[in-house]
């Protein structure tokens, strides 16, 4: 266990966007925090806390439930990861995208919570985006710093496999 657990004194480059939010605020990069940040950023779908557990713990079984809950609570209060309750009760998360860009864009899929992020915006999608900004903004008086939309369907992947 601790010939592997050397293996994370150094950063995979995999975890890095994750380990500077967390070290940018005066905290450690933990080696759970490590383990935790490298499944989320390895993966393209939302996953839960029992899921990123049960990968972690084929390499690390010394690792606990609680401390990847607290981990992804921590994550979450900071903004690194994006939770979302897909109504089943439980939360799933997937690393944030780059806090720095004014648009998020994310297509969901609701059946195996796979996301594409998209961020090739034309400027006909810039410009539709513009807009609703400036209404939203007359209409409630709201000053918006930036767009996360969330577009939930069926992936084609899903689709084939639900005809």
């Amino acid at each position: 266990m601790s010939e592997k657990m050397d293996d994370f004194h150094g950063m995979r480059p995999c975890c890095r966007r994750l380990e500077g939010g967390i070290k940018n605020r005066g905290m450690r990069m933990t080696i759970p925090r490590q383990l935790v940040a490298e499944v989320l950023e390895q993966s393209d779908k939302y996953l839960g806390a029992e899921e990123i557990y049960s990968i972690i713990r084929e390499n690390y079984p010394a690792i606990g439930l609680a401390t990847v809950y607290r981990t992804l609570v921590l994550m979450d209060e900071l903004g690194l990861v994006t939770r979302q309750n897909f109504g089943e009760g439980r939360s799933l998360y997937i690393a944030a995208d780059n806090q720095n860009d004014r648009y998020h864009h994310q297509l969901i899929c609701d059946n195996c919570y796979k996301v594409i992020r998209y961020s090739e915006l034309s400027d006909d999608d810039i410009e539709l985006y513009r807009q609703l900004e400036e209404r939203l903004s007359a209409r409630y008086g709201f000053e918006i710093n930036k767009q996360v939309v969330q577009i939930h369907g069926i992936c084609p992947e899903c689709k084939k496999k639900l005809s």
